[in-house]
């Protein structure tokens, strides 16, 4: 072929590449996908396992990142992360304390039950994707959610009345929420598997209306098994978030115009297959369920409905110079919270559009509006005792319904500017940015004055004016591109300093210590024994590196008859009997083992070391913060962590 025919087809096969890049949001999608690319193969996620204390030398850390690790993000970095390289390190299960019951449920892992396999796919892929550079199959794992939620809610929206190009909108305004960022991406667990399941459940309806039977199945399959992220995830906001989302795409099912048969087929699939996984993996994890709803804490919580403060509720826009020491009240990730103002606008939008078609094509956001009323009532009113007897709703603590429920609020906009007039309505647009942006600067000014006093007024003149700013140009132009990309430039200003860009996996895998534990690790693991030390800090590193560990970390409730081996009568019940935190130990010779608890989530455990070495014949090593003396205890050297020199000792046996 001439050279003269060769162009001729790169310039044929290019135009087809622009005209199929440029239907619908494909450009947007394919954009994405690349820049998440570039993140998994550079190994970046937004975690905070840099911190100093989690160096072998904390004057001269390994991590490689930018901005500063979040003190406050504790349970990400002492424990979340370190689960899932412990997995990776392992090829299985995480080496976390036998006392507790199996962390399978808490933190999505599998334990090799067929269902949770399965169902807990995003730890599978840390246990199958282990031969691979660890900090690439990680930052895949981190950001997995966050890919789903781009790649399934501008489908999502278009299913339930919006279009796509709002779709793009409400995920850009839930990504760069104070609340995803502060909580460690923790909130899109929820939304991005749900909103992923719910486009694939929209999809598969498409397909059986336009008689594609197979992908029709397999794509209501695979919504089954991305939905089973609901009763799995973290219950609050799954109840909060995730179950309006799929009753909204059902409605939207039902309510098309197409057959029974093609409506029907893909929901009893996707029902089905959902249910028979759950209950299998209930099933697999029944005892760990159990211990979990019988802790004193949280499995026994309940609450009402309870107002919370307004700045609290519609301050996210002024979080941008929020730092974890910057409060006075509470912390900085209990402070967060999702764009609750997008409520108000949605409403403002309501009051100034009026018609939106017919009442039926209007049930999915009708749906979706009264959940967000709901959850707003029951985060703005006092309802005392009566609230902690509703079921359902009083699994739902009302601060963490704050936290997300403008999550709703941009879902719901994000519809509502899809179904409104084409070219907008001016006078409708200013007066939701003036009202939108005077919520919003009141707001802010009483964050300043009530939490975050270091905040510079500059910070709350410009939140009220960007809000303002970005209501006014979405709603003036909803079918325009660039006020979307104005919007997510003010968004991301609101959280670009909170969380730090970490290339790699820091101290906590890639220090000297670490490979010194991986061996440790691999021997014990072999072995069947375990090790014990007083350091939070080093607890958290044994963990990621696999080391088998009596000290740890309680994710899921006790396991009762491991904790019988320290306290037989129940004498400290109430000190352990609690899920989703710390047991450090104090090592204190020649002294009675007592066990206490800070009320909360830590679970201090005081014993002798030989004593601890009869109660549990499997104790192998000991790891202390000081030398410690006793007639079972051998040395076996040193090793820094967290700028502190570890005394390691062997368990000698007759």
């Amino acid at each position: 072929m001439t050279s003269t025919g060769f162009i001729a087809r790169g310039q044929t096969a290019g135009r087809r590449v622009s005209t199929w890049m440029i239907v619908n949001d494909r450009w947007a999608t394919v954009l994405m996908l690349a820049v998440f690319a570039v993140f998994i193969l550079s190994g970046m996620t937004t975690s905070s396992i840099g911190i100093a204390h989690l160096a072998q030398d904390p004057s001269a850390p390994l991590a490689v990142q930018l901005g500063s690790p979040q003190w406050i993000r504790s349970d990400e970095y002492n424990v979340g992360t370190p689960i899932a390289l412990s997995i990776m390190e392992t090829g299985g299960t995480p080496t976390l304390t036998p006392l507790s019951t199996p962390a399978d449920l808490a933190h999505r892992f599998s334990s090799g039950g067929f269902f949770e396999t399965v169902v807990f796919y995003p730890g599978t892929l840390l246990a199958v994707a282990g031969f691979l550079p660890h900090q690439m199959v990680f930052s895949l794992y981190w950001w997995l959610p966050m890919i789903l939620l781009f790649i399934g809610m501008p489908i999502f929206i278009e299913r339930v009345g919006g279009s796509r190009r709002m779709g793009w909108l409400a995920a850009l305004l839930i990504a760069l929420s104070p609340a995803v960022a502060w909580w460690s991406l923790g909130p899109l667990n929820t939304v991005g598997y749900t909103v992923a399941g719910c486009a694939a459940l929209s999809a598969a309806f498409t397909r059986f209306v336009s008689g594609r039977t197979v992908t029709g199945v397999l794509l209501a399959v695979l919504s089954g098994l991305l939905l089973t992220a609901i009763p799995t995830v973290y219950a609050p906001w799954s109840i909060v978030i995730g179950v309006p989302m799929l009753l909204a795409t059902l409605a939207a099912i039902v309510i098309a115009d197409a057959t029974w048969r093609s409506r029907i087929i893909p929901v009893v699939i996707s029902g089905t297959v959902a249910l028979i996984f759950v209950v299998g993996t209930f099933m697999e994890n029944s005892a760990s369920a159990q211990a979990l709803l019988g802790t004193v804490y949280p499995g026994q919580r309940r609450s009402g409905a309870t107002a919370q403060p307004f700045e609290i509720l519609f301050g996210a826009p002024g979080l941008g110079t929020m730092d974890s020491s910057s409060t006075i009240v509470s912390n900085a990730s209990e402070v967060s919270t999702a764009f609750t103002i997008t409520a108000v606008w949605a409403f403002l939008l309501v009051i100034g559009y009026r018609r939106f078609g017919s009442w039926r094509s209007n049930i999915p956001l009708l749906i979706l509006s009264a959940a967000l009323a709901l959850w707003l009532f029951w985060s703005t009113v006092n309802l005392g005792a009566v609230g902690e007897m509703i079921p359902l709703l009083n699994l739902v603590p009302p601060y963490r319904t704050g936290q997300v429920v403008g999550i709703l609020g941009a879902i719901v906009v994000s519809i509502v500017l899809a179904r409104g007039p084409a070219r907008g309505d001016k006078w409708v647009a200013l007066l939701a940015a003036l009202l939108s942006g005077a919520i919003t600067l009141f707001a802010v000014s009483l964050l300043q004055t009530n939490v975050i006093p270091s905040m510079p007024t500059l910070n709350v003149l410009l939140s009220g004016c960007g809000v303002a700013a970005g209501v006014y140009v979405v709603s003036a132009y909803p079918r325009k591109v660039w006020p979307i990309v104005v919007v997510a430039v003010l968004a991301l200003a609101t959280v670009v300093r909170s969380q730090p860009v970490l290339f790699g996996l820091a101290d906590l895998t890639e220090s000297d210590t670490a490979r010194l534990l991986q061996e440790y690790g691999a021997t014990a693991r072999a072995d069947g024994t375990l090790w014990a030390s007083d350091s939070t800090a080093f607890d958290s590193v044994a963990l990621a590196n696999g080391v088998p560990s009596l000290s740890g970390f309680q994710r899921t409730g006790p396991d009762v008859e491991e904790w019988e081996r320290l306290d037989p009568d129940h004498e400290f019940e109430d000190a352990w009997n609690r899920a989703g935190g710390y047991v450090p130990f104090i090592f204190t010779p020649g002294e009675e083992i007592k066990i206490e608890t800070n009320g909360f989530d830590v679970t201090y455990v005081s014993v002798d070391p030989c004593d601890l070495a009869e109660r549990f014949a499997e104790l192998g090593h000991i790891a202390s913060t000081t030398e410690l003396d006793g007639a079972c205890l051998v040395e076996a050297g040193t090793a820094q962590w967290s700028g502190v020199e570890m005394h390691l000792y062997e368990v000698a046996r007759d």
